[in-house]
């Protein structure tokens, strides 16, 4: 009897622990800046938003369009698209999703200095309620990709209440979205918390499998390394590349990569000398050996790229190619320019924005001494960074390191999305303001339905790019994550954490 009832306990330890809901503790090395999905588009922070928050339309893992709040979408016309949304939706607070809801996203979108976004929703001309499960959405011309901008950032929709400037108030702290987790604490520094929404309608009726997500941000490499080899943490993003091959071969950790859509860059001010000089710009180019910052920063993790577009996209220019290693040229083309003594600049970079930041723009800076490049470095703080970039804020002879990805698989949602006047560098360059060619052809390409077309104009719109040099390019990224070995999920090419795709044994 006794033999019986103490088998009888160990069986009941055993189910009440595996009866213990699934949780996930999730570690990246900056804190959210906001929970509104209109003020930022920094990575980090959109995975919060993705888990949120809801779209339209939604990548599956293979980056392919599926339907989301929208079940069904058509084009009435070249210029006239409908959305029916799903029905039985309900927002976190209970409310149900309404077309009113949709609307009110969308043109707080549309408004000039709401949200940071609105680059990608140019093409709108006005959104209508066709009918309380229709949404009309009216382009100014043919848009090819309005059924992939409803995916994109800044698509995700929120409650109507929420789009007014009080509302966006309380949004950034409270958020309130239909996503497959709802929002629970956020300890600023220490973590923010999210509980599975069992009232999620779901991607093909499935519930979450994870009951609890724990966002925690820890800044240091070592200590977030540290958090996941003791258990501590299930997932780290910004992995060292010195510490690749031991997560990869540890008993409890593993390596899980993927190549991305993002890539590495620097946004340059070129209104004004030396930087508004082209060959002050090849000169930075030619002055820095990519590869070798490839090889010895990032473990070879990445490639060079040129053109502005990642060849995840369409509108990807292969003819292109890196400017070589040349501190030669660099030196002449500087001479040239009438900078033979030299320039000086400063690089500002917020601490987190990605692995190895600071060494990177230390090694640039150190690289473009060799030619007579001065550069002063400024690290900040992510929110001083997120303010720098939203306002436009980049001071002439200034650069920011940033790493801007795809947000539509489309030149139009990466090189015009930060190009476009209204973008994150439309302000820095001439050649995106109206009347210059290459704000022509981009506007052109967004605009044709004819794909041929629209490669073809991309083509001379990257040439453009190549040849300007408008910003510093670098390299494309390489998606590194270090996890527990309980944890399942297919990394993403768009570096978005979803939850919901992921599974976790207990």
């Amino acid at each position: 009897m006794k033999i019986f009832t103490a088998t009888l306990a160990l069986l009941l330890v055993a189910a009440a622990a595996s009866a213990q809901p699934a949780q996930l503790v999730i570690s990246q090395p900056a804190e959210a800046t906001t929970m509104d999905p209109g003020r930022s588009t920094q990575v980090l922070t959109v995975n919060y938003f993705v888990n949120l928050y809801d779209t339209l339309t939604r990548w599956d893992t293979s980056l392919q369009l599926q339907p989301g709040l929208a079940t069904s979408w058509k084009n009435v016309n070249e210029t006239t698209w409908e959305f029916t949304l799903r029905q039985g939706v309900k927002f976190h607070d209970g409310a149900p999703l309404t077309a009113e809801d949709v609307k009110a996203t969308l043109e707080r979108n549309l408004q000039p200095g709401k949200t940071v976004v609105t680059p990608g929703f140019t093409t709108i001309e006005a959104v209508q309620i066709a009918s309380p499960t229709v949404i009309r959405i009216i382009t100014k011309k043919p848009d090819p990709l309005i059924a992939v901008r409803m995916a994109q950032m800044g698509s995700q929709i929120l409650p109507a209440r929420l789009t007014t400037d009080d509302g966006v108030k309380e949004l950034a702290r409270r958020p309130i979205g239909t996503g497959a987790y709802r929002f629970v604490e956020w300890v600023k520094d220490e973590r923010l918390v999210m509980e599975a929404n069992r009232d999620w309608w779901g991607w093909e009726g499935k519930p979450p499998a994870i009951e609890r997500v724990v966002w925690k941000p820890i800044p240091d490499d070592f200590p977030r390394i540290v958090a996941l080899e003791k258990g501590e943490a299930d997932i780290i993003t910004n992995v060292p590349p010195d510490r690749m091959k031991s997560i990869a071969d540890g008993r409890a950790t593993r390596l899980v990569t993927v190549q991305a859509t993002r890539y590495v860059v620097l946004s340059m001010n070129t209104t004004q000398p030396p930087l508004s000089d082209k060959r002050v710009r090849q000169a930075m180019h030619y002055a820095l050996d990519v590869p070798a910052i490839i090889k010895n920063l990032y473990a070879g993790m990445g490639k060079p790229f040129s053109g502005g577009v990642a060849d995840t996209d369409f509108g990807y220019n292969g003819a292109l190619k890196p400017y070589p290693y040349d501190p030669g040229k660099a030196k002449a083309l500087l001479t040239q320019a009438g900078y033979g003594g030299g320039v000086d600049l400063t690089v500002h970079a917020g601490t987190g924005t990605m692995v190895n930041d600071k060494a990177l723009i230390e090694t640039i800076v150190d690289m473009w001494s060799r030619v007579g490049i001065r550069g002063r470095i400024e690290m900040m703080e992510m929110g001083a960074r997120q303010r720098m970039n939203n306002e436009r804020a980049v001071p002439p002879s200034g650069l920011l390191l940033g790493n801007p990805q795809s947000t539509l698989l489309d030149a139009d949602g990466s090189l015009w999305r930060i190009f476009h006047p209204t973008g994150f560098n439309g302000k820095y360059w001439i050649g995106s303001q109206p009347g210059q060619r290459f704000h022509d052809l981009m506007e052109q390409a967004r605009y044709s339905l004819d794909p041929k077309k629209r490669k073809a104009l991309y083509a001379e719109a990257t040439a453009i790019i190549h040849e300007e040099k408008p910003w510093l390019e670098l390299f494309q990224e390489v998606v590194v994550y270090g996890t527990s070995r309980r944890v399942a999920f297919r990394p993403r090419a768009d570096y978005r954490l979803i939850v919901s795709e992921m599974q976790v044994s207990r």
